[in-house]
């Protein structure tokens, strides 16, 4: 019993750290043809490769911003590789 217990709150915790909010963004039909050619031949959806340029975005300018992003992409690294 402790152990579905547990197991619960472990998955309960992936779900609310990844928790994902819809946006809308504007990009140029060449970045969303290259994008949607990606996404075809590698099978990975569009959303993924949008989050993961983000990411990339975010650590890159993170030190500028003063923001402390780069936990955050380590966990979420941690919580992939796991499979959550």
């Amino acid at each position: 019993m402790y152990c579905i217990v547990l197991c619960f709150k472990l998955l309960r915790e992936a779900f609310l750290a990844n928790n994902k909010v819809a946006r809308t963004i504007y990009i140029n039909s060449d970045q969303v043809e290259a994008l949607k050619k990606l996404s075809d031949r590698t099978k990975v959806p569009q959303a993924v490769y949008v989050r993961e340029a983000l990411d990339m975005l975010l650590d890159k300018y993170s030190e500028q911003l003063k923001l402390e992003f780069k936990d955050s992409f380590k966990e979420r690294a941690i919580q992939k590789d796991l499979g959550f």
